[in-house]
């Protein structure tokens, strides 16, 4: 069942990235979007002001999206192509897990894409390799293991590197973040999509429902362990991109979003862009439920997390 669902996300990928009426249909809803993001991030900031003004965080938003606010992989590399060209490039991706993404971002027509995650995906990574050099004339390297797996010549040489949702899963993202700047060249591009961040709503990666975006955070870990006994199976235990199997791990940061910005800062990481997706179900659950917003405060919740379902964050060394 695992494979299945790879390969019909793989699939996903593959439209967005060549084929033709997919490209024109993502293109009718990226005009729409177009028009609607700046009208929709200047509602956002408002009507959160009153909640986050004076945050930290919410200072350094420079676009506030609703939920997926139609941030396609083919429009979010666009972004980083602006900031340096993708083509003829070197890209290092850390946590690649089965290859998800790398379609779009071969479609740019990169040099080289240089993959690693600590979980091995053989079949999937063979796949890829071979389709994404028949289809764009990119070489795919996967490396089983984390950044000392990466062979020392490519310090130094990576103009971009591409993380999809990793950084809410790195425990030690201070190392992580000093040794990616070590690959970067000088004008290099480091880009980050993560979330949800362990402090806002679904940050655990499981769907409770609408009702209980927070039941991480609520409850005791005697009652979470018990709810999450009850009502995940094993399916997905040997899959490092499901939920289930993040939890049984425990890989997560548990970093607030204030944190991560200042890891970065810290690294040497200079902020291009940050754009916040901003979750409706978080919005209308307070709404519907007065007293989630003071069982928060008392859990020391941070008060923007609990809206944000995750971030883009596009950066270059200092």
């Amino acid at each position: 069942m695992t494979e299945l669902n790879h390969s019909q996300w793989l699939n996903r990928d593959f439209g967005e990235a060549k084929d033709f009426v997919v490209r024109i249909l993502i293109f009718v809803k990226l005009l729409y979007y177009f028009f609607q993001r700046p009208l929709v991030h200047l509602i956002l900031r408002e009507k959160l002001k009153s909640k986050l003004n004076g945050d930290i965080v919410f200072g350094k938003i420079d676009r506030f999206l609703l939920d997926e606010g139609g941030m396609f992989k083919t429009f979010v590399y666009k972004i980083c192509d602006k900031f340096h060209s993708l083509k003829n490039s070197v890209i290092l991706v850390p946590g690649v897990g089965y290859g998800r993404n790398l379609f779009q971002l071969a479609a740019f027509h990169p040099k080289q894409i240089v993959a690693f995650d600590l979980y091995e995906y053989k079949n999937e990574w063979d796949f890829l390799s071979q389709k994404i050099f028949k289809e764009f004339g990119t070489e795919v390297l996967f490396l089983k293991g984390d950044f000392e797996n990466v062979p020392k010549i490519y310090e130094k040489q990576v103009d971009f590197i591409i993380s999809d949702a990793v950084l809410e899963h790195i425990r030690d993202l201070v190392k992580f973040m000093e040794t990616a700047r070590k690959f970067l060249k000088r004008k290099g591009i480091f880009y980050a999509s993560f979330g949800p961040i362990w402090y806002g709503p679904g940050g655990d990666h499981l769907d409770w429902g609408k009702d209980r975006l927070f039941d991480h955070l609520i409850l005791n870990e005697k009652e979470y362990q018990k709810n999450f006994n009850e009502t995940f199976d094993n399916s997905f235990i040997n899959d490092s991109c499901e939920g289930s199997f993040l939890v049984k791990k425990n890989l997560f940061s548990r970093l607030r979003a204030e944190k991560y910005l200042n890891i970065l800062d810290k690294a040497g990481f200079k902020k291009l862009l940050l754009w916040t997706k901003i979750s409706s179900p978080a919005i209308n659950l307070f709404k519907n439920n007065q007293d989630l917003y003071q069982i928060l405060d008392a859990k020391g919740v941070p008060k923007f997390d609990r809206f944000c379902s995750g971030l883009y964050l596009y950066s270059r060394p200092k």
